[in-house]
């Protein structure tokens, strides 16, 4: 677990300023808040939190921990049911996601990026090149990055290393017109479930569901989301919009996989990043565009390597 939380916070504590980087170039006007984000829990699991707020003092994770009193100045509207909490000032929250990659996809494109969007049916070499392979066309390159989330194992398979990638599928629903009842997101731990204000709605977000890629979304863990969210705040209404399940790749040990392939130096992996996926997009992005030109990063890389699970 301390592996773990070392070699998550050292690529975390760089997840902002490789962002501000890229938000160097576009507009992001209303799409980013930075005004934190609060974890709430109540008494009959406050035990096993001091853990977990220990183990970030000793790795150095800026919190502060919160009483019942400030709590309420923070999130007047949230039910009284909570007995303590932590506040993470720096964290910032993105009003619409979707609209932020589209500006950044969209400067990719200004500055000569190709996008093609295609079947991927198989990687192998030509000589020493990787040749990708859709159903009617082949590409060979220099060098190549797998970065597909949850569906990179169907890619990495096919070069020979069995990486024990997995999903968990997480839920989320809005309530349109809602917003406005909290500031910023807000955790509940003791029920394991997130609302954020968008500007889709009011985005009530949950569950860790191992259901892998294939299975139809589960309307009840939609219900639990729906009951989680009156739990905590009065008013909201019986209707909600944006039923959706997504795959978060999921790695044994919580670390991604960043770094070169096993078995092939010229192919690059990106993915396994679970719930951090949109956070650490961009540090991941600039580590491993400084691997591919060889340069150094000043960071320790070893425990995202793909050769820890050989």
């Amino acid at each position: 677990m301390m592996h773990t939380a070392k070699y998550m916070h050292q690529i975390l504590d760089l997840a902002l300023p490789a962002y501000d980087e890229l938000f160097e170039e576009i507009d992001l006007s209303g799409l980013v808040e930075s005004k934190g984000i609060m974890y709430i829990w109540n008494d009959q699991n406050l035990k096993s939190r001091e853990l977990e707020i220990q183990i970030r003092n000793e790795i150095g994770a800026e919190q502060q921990l919160l009483s019942r009193s400030e709590i309420h100045d923070l999130e007047p509207n949230i039910k009284n049911i909570y007995h303590a909490g932590v506040f993470y000032k720096k964290a910032r929250h993105a009003r619409n996601p979707g609209k932020i990659w589209v500006k950044l996809f969209e400067n990719f494109l200004k500055k000569g990026g190709r996008f093609l969007k295609l079947n991927i049916k198989n990687i192998d070499f030509d000589e020493n090149n990787p040749v990708v392979r859709s159903e009617t066309q082949r590409f060979i390159f220099d060098k190549l990055v797998i970065c597909c989330g949850a569906f990179s194992k169907k890619l990495t398979d096919k070069l020979h290393e069995n990486i024990p990638l997995d999903t968990e599928r997480g839920y989320h629903i809005h309530f349109k017109d809602f917003e406005h009842l909290i500031s910023r997101p807000v955790v509940f731990q003791n029920r394991g479930f997130g609302m954020t204000p968008m500007e889709q709605g009011l985005r009530v977000v949950g569950t860790v569901e191992f259901g892998g890629l294939t299975n139809p979304l589960s309307k009840s863990r939609i219900k639990n989301l729906v009951d989680n969210a009156k739990f905590l705040l009065d008013g909201l209404p019986d209707s909600h919009e944006d039923e959706w399940l997504g795959f978060r790749p999921t790695l044994p040990d919580y670390l991604p996989v960043i770094g070169p392939s096993k078995n092939y130096n010229n192919v690059f992996y990106s993915f396994g990043h679970h719930h951090l996926g949109w956070t650490l997009a961009a540090i991941s992005g600039k580590i491993i565009s400084k691997m591919i030109s060889n340069e150094n990063t000043n960071l320790d890389l070893e425990p995202y390597s793909s050769l820890r699970f050989s």
